[in-house]
């Protein structure tokens, strides 16, 4: 029986909330918003003919420290900190590194060439959820990749540019297009929706058991 593109979209949905810590994912955006927060801090003290270069620079830099750190904590055994590379964590089947997306500009993200052996990891992903091949039984799902998306397209007091959304997205694996795509407030309400859905199966009511009265000893007195 052929599936809905909604059913494969919630398996996907399902698969990435096996494999990825509810935690994990909330500690990933407050990583996000704590670095775009220090760094437009120390943008602002840059002379205004500078600032917009120099906040580019400085976001990576304190994000990229926040991002690593949050993978840390949560068990992602991430890549270490160098300069301007990627860093990249696992949790579960999903490789997970981080992008910055400037005023929802959206058409340079394929330069990086480690973003792109990233994506190409999804091509399994990409046959299962979404090609969905009716004549061939697509293979289980042993490894995938999502990014962080930090969407930039707000400005602060200072003219600083200001993260407004984070995002969790899974790339096609030529990078043209996204697999799946979702702002992380709203994708985190799924572990939510999980969690009621298996409640009532696993909640099994028993009665309570009550100890025969017995005299003469330290029991049912």
């Amino acid at each position: 029986m052929a599936t809905s593109p909604a059913d494969s979209i919630e398996a996907l949905e399902q698969l990435i909330v096996q494999n990825i810590p509810r935690d994990a994912l909330m500690a990933c955006e407050d990583a996000y918003h704590n670095g775009d927060a220090k760094a437009r801090t120390q943008a602002s003290g840059f002379a205004q003919g500078h600032r917009p270069s120099a906040v580019g620079s400085v976001k990576h830099f304190y994000i990229n420290e926040s991002f690593h750190e949050a993978l840390l904590a949560h068990g992602a055994d991430p890549t270490p900190l160098r300069g301007t590379r990627l860093v990249v964590g696992r949790w579960g089947i999903f490789h997970v590194a981080r992008l910055n997306v400037p005023g929802h500009q959206w058409v340079n993200l394929r330069r990086s060439a480690t973003r792109k052996k990233l994506a190409e990891i999804n091509q399994s992903i990409e046959r299962k959820y979404v090609q969905r091949d009716l004549f061939n039984e697509a293979s289980d799902t042993t490894a995938g990749t999502i990014f962080i998306l930090g969407v930039m397209d707000g400005v602060d007091a200072n003219g600083v540019a200001q993260l407004t959304q984070v995002k969790l997205a899974l790339p096609a694996a030529n990078m043209k297009s996204w697999l799946y795509m979702k702002s992380l407030t709203e994708f985190l309400s799924l572990y939510e929706q999980t969690n009621t859905a298996e409640q009532p199966d696993n909640a099994k009511p028993k009665l309570k058991t009550q100890p025969k009265k017995q005299t003469g000893n330290d029991e049912g007195n």
